[in-house]
């Protein structure tokens, strides 16, 4: 098997967990997302950021999302018309046509990386008691968004996916070396990837990560690269990302940003381990 594939990762400091009013870029987040034209799969751990209905009214809009929020926590998926994290989604309606007693809306999600990863319309009752009910049907709609592409054969791909040991990463200064490894296992358990505590199963691949630190005029390049490699030694695959954050950052406790550059790492890693089982499946077919 020769798979040989890297993401970079450019990443801006957000220095705030909280925004007020739209997406902002993810810090250490890889560009390259997917190897694939499809979107990814949504998540709806990450939360909604309920923005608003353009072209409504004030009443109409405060009313709604406030609705919309309840209805969308009640279907199990984090949501909030006042604050968001640097993942949520974003959701924005527009009124498209208002009659006495109809209206027609059409809704956006938009991912943190600006994309819009779902669209639908809605049409429906505008009568003030009919809000609770309209807002049920959004949330309903958003909710089928996340399980569209949830398939038996994805779940069975992603329960196939090979299974990974992680050694502490090297190079980081502070606490990295045990908050960032520490970090990263939580990120890829939650991506449903097995850990493995040692490389004695043969397939089980090895996830290196190391750090670099270049002093510059506007404060410190932080470097982190991750490689995945087989038990022969040879890299499969690799993610680099990469930020700019003040002098002295890293000394002490990493703190969250251990989380937002494992996030953002095993957000990569996954990737990588989807196309070498997807490789391992071809070959095995064509067999």
């Amino acid at each position: 098997m020769n798979i040989v594939l890297k993401l970079v990762a450019i990443g801006l400091l957000v220095s705030n967990v909280f925004i007020a009013c739209q997406p902002m870029p993810r810090p250490f987040q890889p560009i390259s997302k997917s190897i694939q034209d499809n979107p990814p799969a949504l998540d709806a751990k990450i939360g909604i950021f309920v923005g608003g209905i353009d072209n409504a009214s004030n009443f109409f809009e405060e009313n709604f999302s406030r609705e919309l929020v309840k209805a969308l926590i009640s279907q199990g998926i984090v949501a909030s018309k006042d604050v968001a994290n640097q993942s949520s989604y974003l959701l924005i309606g527009e009124l498209i046509s208002e009659s006495e007693t109809s209206l027609h809306l059409t809704w956006r999600m938009i991912a943190a990386d600006g994309n819009i990863v779902g669209f639908f319309e809605q049409t429906g009752l505008i009568a003030e008691q009919n809000i609770t009910k309209l807002a049920e049907n959004t949330a309903a709609r958003i909710n089928s968004l996340f399980f569209a592409d949830k398939a038996s054969s994805e779940f069975a791909k992603i329960s196939q996916l090979p299974s990974v040991f992680l050694p502490a990463v090297d190079g980081a200064p502070g606490d990295g070396r045990v908050s960032l490894t520490s970090a990263m296992r939580s990120a890829l358990i939650k991506r449903s990837v097995r850990i493995h505590e040692d490389v004695d199963d043969i397939d089980t691949l090895i996830v290196l990560g190391s750090i670099m630190v270049r002093t510059q005029s506007d404060g410190e390049l932080i470097e982190v690269h991750w490689s995945v490699i087989n038990n022969k030694g040879e890299e499969l695959g690799s993610v680099d990302q990469n930020n700019v954050l003040p002098t002295g950052s890293l000394e002490g406790p990493w703190g969250n940003l251990a989380h937002v550059i494992a996030d953002g790492g095993a957000d990569g890693i996954l990737t990588l381990l989807q196309a070498i089982q997807e490789s391992v499946i071809h070959q095995s077919d064509n067999q």
